[in-house]
């Protein structure tokens, strides 16, 4: 059974729940020995971003990835052709 509420009080609106985030670049782990080096790859000509180790060299992560440079570079390689949709 429902409470009857007085007129003066308006009937509660839901409010929808905020949409979920955008997916987006995996951030590096947090380290303060992180060093940031970024260079331009001559093959396409875009920034490469590289988080490095300074004490051992290691890259910890690069955006955008060496495969996807490779597919830049490859001859047949157009934007917008990576993925067939057609059927």
């Amino acid at each position: 059974m429902e409470l009857a509420r007085p007129a003066s009080q308006p009937a509660a609106v839901a409010t929808p729940a905020p949409a979920p985030a955008p997916a987006a670049v995996a951030a590096p782990p947090v380290s303060p020995d992180l060093r940031l080096n970024i260079d331009q790859d001559p093959a396409s000509g875009t920034f490469v971003y590289k988080f490095v180790n300074p004490t051992t060299g290691q890259v910890i992560q690069q955006i955008p990835s060496e495969d996807l440079l490779k597919l830049r570079a490859a001859a047949e390689y157009a934007a917008g052709r990576v993925i067939n949709t057609k059927a």
